[in-house]
């Protein structure tokens, strides 16, 4: 059976009854037809996941509200060791691949960052990524929605993580780490992955992660696109230190 779910911020431990955000109200009854006595799921993208029903809507013949009925809850724990993904957004539809990403490996924080070879230059699109982080987070059940941070300059960026282990893919060259001599022990302590534009971090950018203590790492001799390099450096990363998705449900 298809598993119909909805993002609903007000759902708590304590819940027993609610209504679908207007949004998610006008998808269950206008698009997917839902009607009283049909099952879906709840998150709360903090943790919260409930089986609910949908109770009486009236003899309106276009009802407005979705109450439900929850059935049953459960509260998941959060990943034991956090990562915060700093990112140069790439243009276009492309940063939507990144963000999808991002959810589906667990990602608890995205910090656009805006680098010197940058290409695209946010302004405020913020809530057309927000509900591509909801979507994703809808699609992979995973039941944490990571944070969006406002786009920030790279070096204010860095300033703000000191004091954090970090990693950052590097372009292709000699002088970078291979993830094989990554130990669980290294892997476990890395709190942000640093991803730079296509055109990679500036000389500039590289010297201050590596000054931050940050690792460089590449995948190969090719030079990846940013929306390849993320759940690369990710799956890489859960590899090795065996953290992917931890404490957290899979479809």
């Amino acid at each position: 059976m298809q598993i119909r779910r909805f993002h609903t911020p007000d759902l708590t431990a304590s819940s027993e009854t609610l209504l679908l955000p207007p949004a998610e109200a006008n998808h269950a009854l206008r698009v997917l037809r839902l009607g009283k006595g049909d099952r879906l799921q709840l998150m709360n993208g903090r943790g919260i996941i409930a089986d609910a029903e949908i109770m009486d809507l009236g003899d309106s013949r276009r009802p407005k509200e979705a109450p439900c009925r929850i059935l049953s809850l459960r509260e998941i724990a959060p990943p034991a060791h956090p990562l915060t993904l700093c990112v140069a957004p790439p243009r276009g539809k492309a940063f939507d691949l990144v963000l999808k990403a991002a959810v589906e490996l667990g990602i608890s924080a995205i910090q656009p960052i805006l680098c010197e070879y940058g290409v695209a230059r946010p302004e405020d699109a913020s809530d057309s990524w927000q509900e591509t982080l909801v979507a994703a987070m809808k699609q992979s059940s995973n039941p944490f929605l990571p944070l969006l941070l406002p786009p920030m300059e790279f070096s204010k960026a860095l300033e703000s993580s000191s004091g954090e282990a970090g990693l950052f893919g590097a372009s292709p060259a000699a002088e970078a780490t291979a993830f094989q001599r990554l130990t669980p022990q290294t892997a476990n302590s890395i709190a942000r992955v640093w991803v730079g534009p296509e055109g990679g971090f500036a000389p500039q950018e590289e010297e201050a992660l590596l000054k931050a203590g940050a690792i460089p790492v590449t995948l190969g001799r090719c030079v990846l696109r940013v929306e390849t390099a993320v759940p690369a450096l990710l799956g890489c990363i859960y590899g090795v230190a065996n953290l992917c998705n931890d404490g957290a449900e899979h479809a």
